[in-house]
């Protein structure tokens, strides 16, 4: 369904009004990763433990149109990603660094800029307190690969992740991690 966008206002989230969203939240999540093109099987109860334990350690921006949530990023310090492969990529200040763990949009509402809107204003509050920014996305999802390049991001490492396309069906995921500095 094609929807028309009105203005997008971008707010805060964080573990304090995590609470108030948290079903909407799962519910975008769900929506996001477990339909459409680039689709994997993500239990329910494994999404919300998930999301639950990122919102007690991290923060992020919601996106809203009207009234009807959008778009969510949830951002934690690097040193929360237990996969991130800090061997392979001295170079990378953990102890200053913040990892975008999640962006999502509404299927709803992809390709109107929304996942853009949500980075931009995260990147500008994370400028003061962090010199670098990471985010990791899979190897076959184009759109997000050619959005992130677009602002500036660029391949660091990779990694290989076992997911599900279905219950009992598994499948090898590969992650590249992407990095921008945004020192001042």
């Amino acid at each position: 369904m094609e929807e028309e966008v009105s203005q997008i206002r971008v707010f805060g989230l964080d573990q304090f009004n995590y609470p108030k969203f948290r079903n909407k939240i799962h519910t975008l999540y769900l929506n996001a990763f477990t339909t459409g093109e680039y689709a994997q099987f993500i239990p329910r109860e494994s999404a919300e433990s998930t999301l639950d334990e990122m919102l007690r350690n991290g923060w992020g921006n919601m996106a809203f149109a009207d009234d009807r949530l959008t778009g969510v990023l949830i951002a934690l310090p690097l040193s929360y990603d237990k996969d991130f492969p800090h061997d392979k990529c001295p170079q990378i200040p953990v102890e200053t660094s913040i990892y975008i763990a999640e962006v999502m949009t509404h299927p709803d509402f992809r390709g109107k800029g929304i996942a853009s809107e949500l980075i931009e204003n995260f990147l500008q509050g994370a400028k003061d307190r962090f010199t670098d920014v990471l985010i990791r996305v899979w190897d076959e999802n184009i759109p997000a690969l050619a959005l992130y390049e677009k602002l500036g991001f660029h391949p660091v490492a990779a990694i290989t992740q076992t997911k599900y396309r279905s219950q009992n069906e598994e499948f090898e995921m590969r992650k590249i991690y992407m990095r921008k500095e945004i020192r001042n």
